[in-house]
């Protein structure tokens, strides 16, 4: 990749994942039987382990639809066992991971699935926070950098990269993911106001709303969008006041759906950098949450621009050039 060209960049988690199905459903578990302290236990029909981390997923979708991507981030020392050849093997620019060899393993997820979609996730930083990761400012061509999205990490490396890119004037979106439920109302409130967009599924909007102690209209205030996405239901872009929904996409198979909200900020970014308005960004941002739904795990989906651009006139009846 030139870095003499606009780019984005990623920070987030190269973790990997061990994702298990449950044929069942959550919501029936839970009907017959009685659930104490959350306290249950489940016959997994599959178990299998998988290139993730909410960062390299990101940087996955914005590759596949060649977008220049650089990913920040930091490896342990199982990431030179296979993930390594894996991104080489793509093409993906790996100059900024780090690896610390002190520390075994990369971060770690571990995911639960019902046939609904539904999910229970537990999540392990790994090598995530080591020292060896470095800043924004060290990248070479930062300044052509058009953007960056904080990917969910622990609250004190995305609060370090993101007082870095604020400094340099780099645009901020703030993706707060699962892990905001350990964020103080300090961290969050300093985060929205070093970023200009933040994105987050409906639940994690909720608990940011809480520990921040902060209204969504007042979160509006601080941003120039918001953007709350409700799964099958769509996505409701708040901007300028005023509030805009945007319908998912129609009739997609459930497959699995680890890393849709991964896919869905792939596809918003592309369409940042294509300089689309909000709504077809969202549009685009859906298209590619339900792709990803439509494949196992979270890497392995193929598309390109131009099959994109099929699957969007296909989805909202228009098209996107």
């Amino acid at each position: 990749m030139s870095v003499t060209e606009p780019w984005v960049l990623v920070c987030g988690s190269i973790a990997i994942d061990f994702v298990g199905q449950y044929n069942g459903s959550f919501a029936n578990y839970q009907d017959r039987y009685e659930i104490n302290a959350l306290n249950i236990s489940l016959q997994l029909s599959d178990l299998r382990t998988s290139f993730g981390g909410c960062g390299m997923n990101i940087t996955y979708g914005l590759h596949k639809l060649s977008i220049p991507v650089i990913p920040l981030t930091a490896a342990g020392a199982n990431y030179m066992d296979h993930y390594h050849q894996h991104l080489v093997e793509m093409g993906i620019d790996t100059a900024y991971i780090a690896v610390d060899a002190s520390l075994p393993r990369c971060a770690t997820a571990l995911v639960i699935s019902d046939k609904n979609g539904n999910q229970i996730t537990g999540f392990h930083a790994g090598a995530s926070p080591s020292l060896l990761r470095k800043l924004p400012s060290e990248i070479e061509g930062i300044s052509h950098c058009r953007m960056a999205i904080l990917a969910p990490e622990d609250a004190p490396i995305m609060l370090r990269q993101a007082r870095d890119l604020a400094s340099l004037r780099v645009p901020i979106v703030f993706d707060p993911g699962q892990g905001i439920s350990e964020f103080s109302k300090t961290q969050i409130r300093e985060l929205l106001e070093l970023s200009s967009t933040t994105i987050a599924n409906s639940h994690e909007f909720e608990i940011l709303q809480h520990n921040a102690e902060l209204s969504t209209e007042e979160i509006i205030g601080m941003q120039d969008k918001l953007i709350v996405t409700r799964g099958i239901n769509g996505v409701d872009i708040y901007e300028s006041g005023k509030k805009l929904h945007v319908p998912g996409v129609e009739n997609v198979g459930i497959v699995d759906p680890t890393g849709c909200g991964d896919a869905f900020r792939a596809g918003y970014i592309y369409g940042l950098m294509k300089d689309y308005n909000p709504e077809v960004c969202a549009r685009v941002g859906c298209v590619m949450a339900a792709v990803n739904l439509e494949s196992i795990d979270t890497q392995t989906f193929e598309i390109d621009a131009a099959s994109l651009r099929a699957r969007y006139e296909k989805a909202y009846g228009m098209t996107i050039v």
